[in-house]
């Protein structure tokens, strides 16, 4: 065969230009020309025309020293028709391909394949190393058993080769030879091993999740919502916060579609897994709110949340809820627990009811003591006029949240119970307590007798 015609063979079979073609099987015979000579030997040229020709570039010199590069003038005028040298001009020695030995076809086309793959390697590098993040689709080639089990999957439209780790697969998701699928571009190596992949795919990872939602809602993709926060645990639950920047629109409900048109494509795509899509907030505490009474621990129950108490400075927070939804909401080895606080962004300590209302009765004694009730009597000022909150040594942040709930005197404030006054602003039983103290330290209140006693 002419080497034209291998050069085009070449091409053909291997998907790249005969440009490149060429200019790997010029590098193939070089290696072969290092393997013989030397790698330190950079004196040879390739001449690929209609024929293959290997020429050895010399020095002339009078003596010499190094018969790979150095050449006589005598024996120079063998390959040349010049009639004569100076020394240090240069010449092409002709090198036969029968001195490279019977063995050259074969380590030729073993360079050749070696020299391909490296780059085959980085034209996928250079494709796919943009897309890392998107979802491609892809044919099921072979599964690989044992220790780095996964699968082979054909990329389309180039069939470029992936790997989908058995780890980042959905559990309990089986796919055999043949199979098409979805799956998030994770990574994209430069090079790799006879045994790794360039490309290394997830179905389990929680941007797999987001990306899919990009795809199906459009509200989504055109930045109408925005995914302010993700968690997932593959093949059970993944939960979304989203906002609106269009108040009108209910970011929730357009999510979700019509008898759930939009979601149930995704579902399917994720194993069935339970979808939460969760109503964004600014408020923490409705935000938390938000996100626990979304969560479906038990079957066909809403989680009510009693109360909430926050500590800015530490990011946590004591959430009262039903006794029995406690170990529900903290899930097995605190796995549900964590997601809640991934996509809150506070830490959460649930509280069972029981042990709250314990602390409401507890707390209630105090305030009972400070204003001198027994029994079922009755509360009132000595002073003949009300007392506006300002009057009082409130802290300044104790006077917004008293306004906020809607206080004017304190006459208002002793008519609610501790627990009452807690939940109304919105703060501690501790908070609710100190603001009580400041009331006792300035204002006399007595005990209104029974008058059928």
């Amino acid at each position: 065969m002419a080497i034209v015609d291998y050069i085009s063979e070449f091409a053909r079979e291997n998907k790249i230009s005969k440009d490149l073609a060429t200019q790997i099987l010029r590098e193939a015979m070089i290696s072969v020309y290092k393997r013989k000579f030397g790698k330190e030997y950079e004196n040879v040229e390739i001449d690929i025309d209609k024929k293959l020709s290997i020429n050895q570039i010399k020095e002339i010199t009078e003596n010499v020293e190094n018969e790979v590069t150095q050449i006589t003038e005598e024996n120079a005028k063998n390959y040349s028709k010049k009639k004569s040298f100076e020394p240090g001009d240069k010449i092409k020695v002709p090198l036969p391909i029968e001195d490279f030995g019977r063995q050259i076809a074969q380590i030729v086309k073993q360079i050749l394949k070696q020299k391909v793959n490296e780059i085959q390697k980085d034209i996928i590098y250079n494709e796919f190393k943009g897309k890392v993040g998107e979802i491609v689709v892809g044919k099921v080639k072979s599964r690989m058993e044992g220790r780095n089990s996964g699968y082979f999957v054909s990329i389309e439209p180039k069939e470029a080769e992936a790997f989908l780790p058995a780890e980042e697969t959905i559990p309990d998701e089986v796919f055999e030879r043949g199979d098409f699928l979805k799956a998030l571009l994770l990574q994209v190596n430069e090079v790799s091993s006879r045994e790794e992949s360039q490309l290394i795919l997830s179905r389990a990872s929680e941007d797999f999740a987001r990306q899919l939602l990009r795809t199906n809602v459009p509200e989504i993709s055109d930045g109408t919502f925005i995914i302010r926060a993700i968690a997932r645990k593959a093949g059970e639950v993944t939960k979304v916060v989203l906002y609106s920047n269009v108040e009108s629109i209910d970011p929730v409900s357009v999510t979700i579609g019509k008898q759930g048109s939009r979601i149930k494509p995704i579902r399917a795509e994720l194993g069935s897994e339970r979808i939460e899509i969760i109503r964004a907030n600014d408020d923490p505490k409705t935000l938390i709110k938000n996100v626990i009474t979304a969560s479906r621990v038990l079957k066909n129950r809403i989680a009510e949340v009693y109360h909430i108490d926050l500590n800015s400075e530490t990011k946590e927070s004591l959430v009262v809820v039903p006794n029995e939804f406690v170990a529900p909401l903290i899930g097995k080895k605190g796995v549900h627990q964590r997601m809640l606080e991934r996509i809150t962004g506070w830490r959460i300590r649930f509280v069972p009811f029981s042990d709250y209302e314990i602390k409401i009765a507890e707390k209630q004694k105090e305030v009972d003591q400070i204003l001198g009730i027994t029994g079922n009597d009755e509360v009132e000022f000595i002073e003949e006029e009300q007392i506006p909150i300002s009057m009082l040594p409130f802290e300044p942040r104790q006077v917004e949240i008293l306004k906020t709930a809607g206080f004017e005197d304190v006459a208002e404030i002793i008519e609610y119970s501790i627990e009452d006054l807690a939940r109304k602003c919105e703060i501690s039983l501790d908070e609710a307590m100190i603001i009580w103290k400041v009331i006792e330290d300035n204002v006399d209140i007595e005990e209104e007798t029974d008058v059928n006693e």
